[in-house]
């Protein structure tokens, strides 16, 4: 554990808006079930009516395998899919897992118009056809080898938004934290979910041998499938298990800056302010944050079922993510958040670049600036436009001289002049235009 950098651990005694500001609302999802359409038990609407009224959770994803499903079968499930989403109530997702094990390994497919029509041993296609039709995917119980060693795939990157730490219910429960950071490390950017797998029916509340409930927990600001499918595809969901029942484990935050997990945050600074906030029925006992993979500091001896953490750290690139730990052994793994630290420029910057239409025309910020001057010149240095004006930081251009001609499409040098009470300080860029 490293002690030389500052952290503060405070226990919550406000009220819970307090530490989730920003707009979302915690659903608790299954996403990975099975029914008699495959190899599960009981049908489609015994599933959905199972999950919302006796299980009392939010979100069921039905993924019955592929192999089984006729289109006509898929078709029917997406209808009994749409008739139990109910907005503000529940949400039901139609999905298909696709894949053999003798081959890559198994996917969850979400909300597919169809049934994936690749074959079930060519990973390459199966990325590029996920990637066609704009389909959130989700790596299945990812044994070691599974994905070709989940090896990054450009395609896959796009819509590969989750992965399972904890996949099953009854004596199979499989765990695949390692697969997890394996996948963050090579590129992937997923977040962690924990699935029941049902095959024996309880959709929702299925125990693992331990008598644990695996769960999702969901960041939405309203429970609609429209927002419920963003989230996941925007990461913004994390894993936990639950035991007993109504001992569900709320994440109320964890953010650097205005980014939440599932988020990049981008920095000019290399000093970073990271922030949880968690609470459940039960009392927590350890908190481990890891940074790029590793453990790099935790928390011990919390006794407390909800708290705060605010840590302090300095990172250049990487990513965070926290695993927390019950006293009686339930856990939660939050979605990573990424860090992309970029130097503050020291020139001037346009966006879009080439101009088309217009664009603006940015430079750093200077400290008690009263003033500024944009000139623009050709590259042979005449000067086609120059505009003076209090200091905005922001200049918009449309490419046109000082006559109002739009200019031809060519590159052409920026000049702006900032003057403060002391000094002057000048920035130059070039800009292109391109009609």
């Amino acid at each position: 554990m490293k002690r030389n950098i500052f952290y503060k651990l405070v226990f919550c005694t406000v009220a819970l808006s307090f530490y989730f500001g920003y707009g979302f609302n915690v659903y608790f999802a299954d996403l990975h079930s099975h029914t008699s359409f495959s190899d599960g038990q009981g049908m489609p609407e015994e599933a959905y009516l199972y999950a919302r009224d006796t299980a009392h959770i939010d979100v069921l994803a039905l993924t019955d395998h592929t192999s089984y499903l006729t289109e006509n079968g898929y078709q029917y499930e997406k209808h009994i899919a749409n008739q139990f989403t109910i907005p503000g109530q529940f949400v039901a997702i139609v999905g298909q897992e696709f894949g053999s094990l003798a081959a890559f390994g198994h996917f969850s497919i979400f909300e597919a118009e169809s049934l994936c029509p690749v074959s079930a041993y060519n990973l390459d296609y199966t990325y590029e056809w996920i990637a066609q039709n704009k389909v959130y995917t989700q790596f299945n119980h990812p044994r070691e080898g599974d994905f070709n060693y989940l090896a990054y795939n450009r395609n896959g990157g796009k819509y590969l938004s989750t992965l399972e730490v904890v996949n099953g219910s009854g004596l199979y429960t499989t765990f695949y934290e390692d697969r997890f950071v394996e996948a963050l490390n090579l590129g992937w950017h997923v977040a962690p979910v924990a699935n029941q797998d049902n095959h024996n029916r309880h959709w929702g509340n299925a125990t693992t041998a331990l008598g644990q409930i695996p769960l999702v927990g969901i960041w939405a600001d309203e429970l609609t499938k429209e927002k419920i499918l963003e989230a996941i595809g925007n990461e913004h969901v994390y894993a936990c298990e639950v035991k007993p029942a109504n001992d569900r484990i709320y994440l109320r935050d964890f953010s650097i800056g205005s980014s939440i997990m599932g988020d990049f945050y981008y920095t000019t600074d290399h000093n970073v302010a990271i922030n949880l906030s968690v609470e459940a029925i039960n009392d927590f006992a350890k908190l481990y944050l890891y940074k790029n993979g590793v453990i790099y500091d935790s928390v011990v001896s919390i006794d407390t079922n909800k708290f705060s953490w605010i840590k302090q750290d300095t990172i250049t690139n990487g990513y965070y993510f926290v695993k927390g730990v019950q006293q009686d052994g339930d856990r939660f793994w939050t979605a990573p958040i990424w860090v992309n630290y970029k130097p503050q420029p020291t020139g001037i910057e346009a966006w879009p670049n080439p101009i088309r239409q217009s664009g603006q025309i940015k430079f750093p910020d200077v400290a008690s600036a009263v003033s500024s001057e944009m000139t623009i010149y050709t590259m042979e240095g005449d000067q086609v436009f120059k505009q003076a004006s209090d200091y905005p930081q922001v200049h918009t251009w449309d490419g046109r001289n000082q006559k109002g001609v739009r200019l031809d499409d060519g590159v052409y040098y920026i000049v702006i002049k900032v003057k403060t009470p002391t000094e002057q300080k000048i920035f130059k860029g070039k800009v292109a235009l391109l009609k």
